[in-house]
Parts: C-alpha cells; structure tokens; sequence
C-alpha cells in the first residue's frame, strides 16, 4: 500500500508541475479554436469484391515386402475443394447538419472435401464426402439529423450480425452413414432517438497547430497562419482517415490536399530537402490523445435481440432472448486549453425482456465515467480516469453487478516510435445474487474483489499512423449491455 501512495503521489505532482521538455505548440491556450471547428463535408461510396479459390490433392500408399515381394495393404486419397466469396459496400456522407453511414459485409464460403481409403477388401474402398456451407452477414447503419440546422436532432441506427453454417457429411464403409450439424447465431440490434446538442471530434485542430509550429522549426513560417487556413487544415487531417478507403495511394492525395491548402499563405511543400520533409509528415504522430469538443443529451429507444441455434441429427438447441431498452444519456467533453481535456459521460437504461416466460424479466443499467488529460509538454501526457458500471438483472430473484474501475496513467514520449508508460488502477467489483433454496426460502451470494495494480514499460510502435475517432453521436454506442443474462432454453 505504501508504494501505491507514492506512486499516485508522483503522478500528482507530474501532473501539476511543469518540466523543461519540448514545448512547441502549447502557447495556444484559446479554446475557441475547438468551439469554431465545424464538420467538413464529407461523401464517400466504395464497393468491393475479394474472391479465392482452392484445390488440393495428395494420394499415399502403404506397403510391405514379403517373401521378396511387394504387397500393397492400403492406399489413401483426399481432395479439398474451397471457394469463398467476401462483397463489402461501404458508405459515408458527413456534414455539419447530417450524419449517415452504412457498411455492410458479406462472406460466403464453401468447401467441399472427399476422401477414399482402399484396402484389401472386396467391397471396394471406404468413402467420405463432406460439404460445409458457411455464410456471414455484419451490417452497421447510423443515421443522424439536425433539424433546421439547429442543435435538436432525431437519429436511428441497427446493429445486423448473423452467421450461419450447415455441415453434410456422408460416410460409405460396411454400410452408409449421413450425418448433419448445423448453427445459426443472429444479434439484432434497432435503434430509434432523439436529442439536443454537438459532440465534435477536434482532434485534427491540434495536428492543424502542431504542423503550424513544425512549419515554424524549418524556417518556412515566421508567424502564425491564418485562421482560415488553420481551419482548412484542420478539415483536410480531419478527413484523412477516410482517404485510405477512397484511394490506392491515400497519402499522396493527402498531401496533396494539404499543400493546396498552404498555397492560401503563399507556402508550398514542394522542393524540400529529406529532413523538412520527413520531419513534417511526423507531425501528424504528435498528438496523443483524441480530443471531442461539446455537449449532447438525448432519449433512445431500442430493441435488442439474440438467437443462438444448434442442430444435429435428430436434435436441436435453441437460446434467445428479446430486450425493449429504453435509455437517457449525456456526453460532454471540453477542451479546457490546448493542453487539457475534461471528458464525462453517464447513461441510465432499462427495461424488459418481452419474450414470454424469460428467466430474466427485466435490465437496469447506470454507466458513467469521469476522466482527465493533460498534456504537460508535446512528450509528456498524464491522465485520470474513473468509469463506473452498475447493473441490474431481475431474474425470479434480482441479481446485480457493479464494477467501478479508476486509472491513473503517465507516458514520455522518448520519440514518436516509442514511449514510456507508467500505470496505476484500482478495480473494484462486487456481484451478487439471491436463489431460492430447499432449506431456506431465499439464500444470497455475494462475491466482491478489490485490485490494485501498477504497471510501469515501455512502447515501441512500429508503424505509427493518424489517430482515427469515429464519431461520438452514434445511437448504438451506448446501449446497455445485455449479453450476459440467461437467455431461455429450448430442447428437443
């Protein structure tokens, strides 16, 4: 406990106190940059197909010598034949006013394997086929709209995983065998709210000022740009991530995009010797951790359901279970400096499971979080977290889960490629239950755990790239979890 004490007390004071670290770029300490960046218009459709095709053969034989000659006991042959299929659709259309994306996966895939063994035998050789059919679909849709421009706004979105798989077999030994398996898995998942407020993701706000202070350190700039500039910069980083799925050669469109952007003040990026050069392009690792800017509050209402069937010969195995969840949430998060970001969340679900005669019978839900960053110097990066999550389950006798989980981080960025991590957690979790018993009417179960940990390494990123945030407002993200529960069972 005494070196927990000192630890958290070391992180306090790193926290609060300035180093003599790098600094570049955090003398903006105007948290209208954040309120002033607005959602770039976005429109990107992609469609497209991966195929494979397999077949293997191999033929072996098993012999022995006797009396100088050779006698053949067995010979084995197998073939596998595979194909798979995988179509993918994927679409974004984003602005200010409107939010709308859709991807949908398809994977289909069937093998087919036969297998022959001969032996010394007069009824020929002993035969198996098998053929397995195998599908999967995952389709995501989010779909949110301001009202007149406004702050009000009604979203929907659904949440489609469905897998399938169907296994023939055919056996032809002394007599002939058919064997079938199969299983199917569906999760539903529909969505249906309305709200107040804008969560914006300005994350590309802090690359836009940090490429501005690298600028500087190579002698192209002597002052700040432009506002509008900033502004233009902080869209095209905001839309680099999307670039990946729209062009072979995503980073050459995107800078690109940022030299045009430039020109407004007269810079280009062209002629650079290989220091500028590369030392530019870096800017784009600096930021460490991902920043939203705003307010949002809003009512859901959302249908949840789960199947899970299992077929053999002449039985089968069926679990499901149907939510109706209705949920209240608030998300607010803001830039207190260039330096800083307070983040809190909190959402209340509940309600009923409608299927007739469930083991559970309704869900309750709280999850809320609190958490603090703070970015001393562009290497040195503390952060506090607490995120707490109590759960209801109202069974024939009511069950509960609380799990509260409090972070204390602190990294150093040596370089961009690698950083030490130092780590404080405390996890706190307590689940109990009530079950009627044969001796008492009512018997309780209560198991609680309370562990601390410190952590303290290092990390080496091979390959460092854009931090990628995918938009807060999406409905479907703060549901309540409900894959836990019993479901109610079926057999035949």
């Amino acid at each position: 406990m005494k070196q927990t004490t000192y630890f958290i007390a070391l992180l306090i004071f790193v926290l609060f106190t300035e180093t003599n670290a790098q600094k570049y770029g955090l003398d903006n300490t105007d948290p209208s940059v954040f309120t002033n960046f607005k959602v770039p218009d976005t429109d990107l459709r992609s469609l497209w197909l991966n195929t494979n095709l397999n077949l293997s053969t191999n033929k072996w034989n098993n012999s022995i010598e006797n009396n100088g000659g050779e006698i053949t006991l067995s010979s084995n042959y197998n073939s596998i034949f595979k194909y798979t299929l995988t179509p993918n659709f994927y679409l974004l259309h984003e602005s200010e006013a409107r939010y709308l994306a859709l991807n949908v996966i398809l994977s289909g895939t069937y093998n087919h394997s036969y297998s022959e063994i001969y032996q010394q035998d007069p009824h020929g050789p002993n035969t198996e086929k098998d053929n397995d059919y195998t599908t999967n679909m995952l389709l995501n849709f989010n779909y949110k709209n301001y009202l007149n421009s406004g702050n009000v706004f009604y979203s929907a979105g659904s949440a489609l995983n469905v897998q399938i798989e169907d296994l023939q077999s055919m056996q032809v030994w002394d007599d002939t065998t058919n064997y079938y398996e199969g299983f199917k898995t569906q999760n539903y998942t529909f969505s249906f709210g309305v709200g107040f407020g804008k969560l914006r993701n300005v994350t590309p706000v802090v690359s836009a000022i940090r490429f501005q202070e690298r600028l500087k350190q190579v002698n192209m700039l002597d002052k700040n740009l432009s506002d509008k500039t900033i502004e233009d910069l902080a869209e095209q980083f905001y839309k680099q991530s999307y670039f990946s799925s729209a062009f072979d050669r995503p980073d050459k469109y995107f800078w690109q995009g940022i030299d045009k952007v430039l020109s407004n003040d007269g810079l280009s990026l062209k002629d650079l010797n290989m220091f500028a050069d590369n030392y530019l392009r870096e800017s784009v690792n600096e930021v460490r951790f991902l920043r939203n800017e705003g307010f949002v509050a809003g009512l859901n209402l959302q249908l949840n359901y789960q199947n899970y069937y299992q077929a053999q010969s002449g039985s089968y195995y069926l679990s499901e279970q149907l939510f109706a969840l209705g949920q209240a949430y608030v998300i607010y998060s803001h830039q207190l400096n260039l330096n800083s970001q307070l983040n809190f969340n909190l959402s209340l679900s509940g309600g009923p499971n409608v299927l007739a005669n469930p083991m559970e019978k309704q869900l309750y839900s709280l999850i809320s979080a609190l958490g603090y960053n703070y970015e001393l110097t562009d290497r040195l990066v503390a952060s506090a977290s607490n995120a707490l999550n109590i759960t209801f389950g109202n069974y024939n006798n009511q069950d509960k889960l609380l799990i509260n989980t409090f972070n204390l981080n602190l990294t150093y960025f040596v370089e961009d490629n690698l950083s030490l991590n130092a780590n404080y957690q405390w996890n706190y979790q307590v689940n109990s239950s009530f079950t009627n018993g044969n001796v008492y009417p009512l018997t309780r179960y209560e198991n609680t755990t309370n562990n601390h940990y410190i952590n303290i390494g290092f990390t080496f990123y091979f390959e460092r790239g854009f931090l990628v945030n995918q938009p807060a407002e999406q409905p479907l993200t703060m549901y309540a979890p409900v894959s836990h529960l019993q479901p109610v069972y079926q057999y035949n």
